[in-house]
Formats: C-alpha cells, sequence, structure tokens
C-alpha cells in the first residue's frame, strides 16, 4: 500500500483501475470517469452534444401539420396525402373519401 501524506488525511481513497496496486482519490477517479463519459457522448452525438432540431414543424393557421411537398412549397395534410399512406394496405376508399372526391374534382372544373 502506498504511504500516505498529510494532505491526504481525511480524502477517501480507492485503488486505482489504471494501475493495480496503488490507490488514487476518489475525486480523481470519479473526475476521470465522468470525462470518458463526457468523451463517450460527443463522440456518438448523445446527451448535450445531441444535434437541435433546425426548425419546429410547420403548423397551419387552424393547428393542422404543414407537410412540405416535392417541389419545395408547405401545404396541410390532406385527403390524397392519407391515401397515398394507406397505399398497400388493402383497404378500398370509405363513401365520404369518394364523395369528397367528387366535390374536389368539381371544383378544379
Amino acid at each position: 500500500m502506498a504511504k500516505i501524506k498529510k494532505a491526504q488525511i481525511g480524502t477517501k481513497m480507492v485503488p486505482s483501475e489504471m494501475k493495480p496496486g496503488t490507490m488514487i482519490k476518489k475525486a480523481d477517479r470519479d473526475a476521470r470517469a465522468t470525462k470518458m463519459a463526457d468523451a463517450l457522448d460527443k463522440q456518438a452525438g448523445k446527451g448535450k452534444y445531441a444535434p437541435k432540431s433546425s426548425k419546429p414543424k410547420a403548423k397551419a393557421k387552424d393547428g393542422k401539420e404543414m407537410i412540405k411537398r416535392a417541389d419545395g412549397s408547405y401545404s396541410q395534410r390532406g385527403l390524397w396525402d392519407n391515401i397515398r399512406a394507406a397505399k398497400g394496405s388493402g383497404k378500398k376508399p370509405t363513401a365520404a373519401m369518394l364523395k369528397q372526391e367528387k366535390k374536389i374534382k368539381a371544383k378544379s372544373k
């Protein structure tokens, strides 16, 4: 066991993981562990190093979600977006959906 100096009396000494058979201050060991955990978080991009979201999602005046279209414009999520999202689900459009589709086509003519 290593000799303890006068200044070290009263400090908590623990075995060193790096050098077996030696003792180090508990505060030093804890500081080293915190530093290592911080470095791992930085490398992985987690914790306080996590990327911040660039912009909050856009909302329409009525509170509905706005989505970005392929041409770069933004618009409300609507009937066709829901149909496309359900594509391949095997479900047929409901009567209400077909009725709404007819109304939309009539307006566009």
